[in-house]
């Protein structure tokens, strides 16, 4: 175990952070100008001061092994030369008492020309650390999807201010998202590794434009599709006097990360860091962990007036290749169905207020992601089962379950297709015998649609 000092310890990364590494069984120093510590674990040193200061700094790092440096001065508009005179500080005070490994988390480095002073003050502080003589691990990430966050905040804001969002060209850039327990993965696992002087890339499993997460917020906060409208230019400065005002954020802050958006911020991926055990966290859970959203449940047992639709089909084809169709249902592979039968659904609901129009998924599945209208609640892939629960606004609740089980003769599997609704009294009850006859023509085409498409997979299909 390393002992080890966590500089900007009161952010929204360092406070996660500290608790962290105190779980993972380290010594841990909490430093910032501001701290309370009552609210630190156990066992953890608190220390106010100020980065800048020498003397305070040495007497923090002392028997220090590892030091992780989380100060980012956005609050001020010379906050690039704040930046680096802490960075250059720090960096003296660790090769004055021989601290092992230097951790900084950093921005992405885009390329060409005019760089934002943002992901420049970044990239400066990066490059001081590694020119130091102590080893530095540089992480560099786009945006991270946590509690806390000025960019989800700012997110929220675009997303949740009106029914329209304004489109000029950059937000068509992209980046890839990277969720909090991600990062703390790999900050927490740079205390136990051995020295380094290295540049890694964070990266969530997803590459996406700025205007399709905002859309992805909207979908996962249960909000409506917003409407795009495309305009040549968004000034910087009213933008972000406007944002400011709107989030009670710096405004300083909010135009440094306004300009930054001015960039493409996609990481070579030979250069990302692997994927924590388990694999990384998707999108759309990092966006539920933090805005505090409750895990999506499955239909309740014994509920009064429950309906029941089951459906088996026997399908020619291998469980692996029936699973690997429901796995991939929604988004641009469709449902299977009557063409245009959920796009019309969808914009019912989205009429009445709902997130009908929502179309998308990620590339894999897991609980929590949104499937355009609906939401994981379970994916067991022993069992080759899929739990979905539909988001659209209903006199009630519907959940979908998929399963594809082993048949009784080679080559052969059964699709079992099975949607549980539970009314909201009559009005519900009334609802599901009013779209009764076309709910059985729109799953009866989706369950034969599935199994043909089981049936026409090319070869055997491993199990995912």
């Amino acid at each position: 175990m390393s002992t080890c000092l966590v500089i900007g310890a009161g952010g929204y990364i360092g406070k996660p952070l500290v608790a962290a590494l105190r779980a993972a069984g380290h010594e841990v120093r909490a430093m910032a100008r501001s701290l309370d510590p009552a609210h630190l674990p156990l066992d953890v040193i608190p220390i106010r001061a100020d980065a800048r200061d020498p003397m305070a700094l040495s007497a923090a790092m002392a028997g220090v092994d590892v030091v992780y440096h989380l100060v980012h001065s956005m609050d001020s508009a010379d906050f690039a030369d704040t930046d680096t005179v802490i960075a250059d500080t720090v960096a003296e005070a660790a090769a004055a008492v021989g601290i092992r490994q230097l951790v900084y988390l950093g921005g992405p480095r885009p390329t060409g020309p005019e760089v934002s002073p943002h992901l420049g003050s970044r990239a400066d502080v990066g490059d001081a650390f590694l020119a130091a003589p102590t080893p530095a691990l540089v992480l560099q990430a786009s945006m991270v999807i946590g509690a806390g966050s000025a960019s989800l905040d700012l997110l929220s804001h675009a997303a949740r201010f009106a029914p329209v969002v304004l489109r000029p060209p950059w937000m068509g850039n992209r980046s890839r998202p990277i969720a909090l327990a991600d990062v703390l993965f790999h900050l927490v696992d740079a205390a136990d590794r051995e020295p380094v002087n290295l540049v890694v890339d964070l990266a969530g499993p997803e590459t996406l434009t700025y205007l399709e997460l905002i859309q992805r917020y909207a979908r996962v906060a249960g909000l409506p599709w917003r409407l795009p409208v495309p305009v040549l230019v968004v000034p910087t400065g009213p933008a972000a006097a406007a944002a400011a005002a709107l989030s009670d954020l710096p405004r300083p802050l909010v135009r440094a990360l306004l300009e930054s958006l001015r960039h493409d911020l996609v990481p070579d991926p030979a250069n990302v860091a692997p994927a924590p055990p388990g694999g990384a966290t998707g999108l759309d859970r990092a966006l539920r962990d933090a805005l505090g959203l409750p895990v999506p449940v499955g239909p309740p047992t014994n509920a009064p007036g429950t309906r029941v639709d089951r459906r088996e089909l026997r399908v020619h084809a291998t469980e692996p290749a029936l699973w690997r169709v429901i796995t991939d249902l929604g988004g641009r592979g469709g449902w299977h169905t009557v063409p245009g039968a959920w796009a019309l659904r969808g914009a019912l609901d989205h009429l009445l207020g709902g997130i009908g129009l929502h179309r998308g998924r990620p590339a894999e599945l897991a609980p929590g992601d949104a499937v355009d209208s609906w939401t994981v609640v379970s994916r067991d892939d022993a069992d080759r089962s899929l739990l979905l629960r539909a988001d659209m606004r209903l006199p009630g609740r519907a959940w979908l379950r998929l399963r594809a089980i082993a048949g009784t003769a080679p080559g052969e599997c059964v699709f079992e297709q099975t949607v549980t609704f539970v009314p909201d009294g009559l009005p519900g009850t009334l609802y599901w015998l009013a779209q009764k006859p076309a709910h059985d023509v729109v799953f009866g085409m989706m369950a034969r649609g599935i199994a043909n498409a089981a049936e026409r997979a090319p070869g055997p299909v491993a199990a995912r």
